[in-house]
């Protein structure tokens, strides 16, 4: 059996399996493991299941990242300058008294294969050409964001989350009325 601790993430663990996103799970691991997806990002309304899917699927790709896999949440950011620091405390980079914080980040993801797991991005969205700078500075990277839009960026693959479907079920007869 495979567990999380074997691999370097900090994904949260899910209290209860992903039920009826199995397509869609397999559909978004797809596009990552194409190397023409780095930055695929999962969109729609709010509650629709996008942050759900997008944990599912890091935890499927674990054996594809070998420098790991890191989820970074934005639900209670709102300015766009604070996304590099967010990736960096999630990562453990540090500024150093000769580099910069954004110079620090850089250098770490370098020569790292890593996915970048960025939820709720709608939350710092002028903060999206910041993400193109990462990708640029490390080929190993890729990142799958959650938004409620489109980040706009050159090169970004956009997945739409269906509304989940409920099964036909069959439904019992009506109750008769006793009198």
């Amino acid at each position: 059996m495979r567990t999380l601790d074997a691999y370097r993430n900090n994904l949260p663990l899910q209290p209860t399996p992903l039920v009826g996103r199995e397509k869609e799970t397999s559909e978004v691991c797809d596009l990552l493991q194409g190397e023409e997806t780095r930055l695929l990002t999962l969109t729609g309304p709010g509650g629709i299941g996008k942050t759900r899917l997008a944990l599912q699927t890091a935890a499927d790709l674990l054996d594809e990242f070998p420098d790991g896999t890191f989820f970074v949440q934005f639900a209670t950011l709102t300015e766009a300058e604070l996304l590099l620091p967010a990736v960096a405390e999630t990562l453990g980079v540090r500024e150093t008294g000769e580099q910069p914080l954004d110079e620090s980040l850089m250098d770490y993801l370098h020569e790292r294969c890593m996915l970048l797991v960025l939820d709720n991005f709608e939350q710092v969205l002028e903060a999206a050409p910041t993400v193109t700078e990462l990708l640029a500075a490390a080929h190993g990277l890729k990142v799958l964001a959650t938004s409620r839009a489109p980040l706009g960026l050159y090169g970004e693959h956009v997945y739409p989350v269906p509304p989940l479907s409920m099964p036909d079920l069959e439904r019992p007869p009506p109750l008769e009325r006793l009198t």
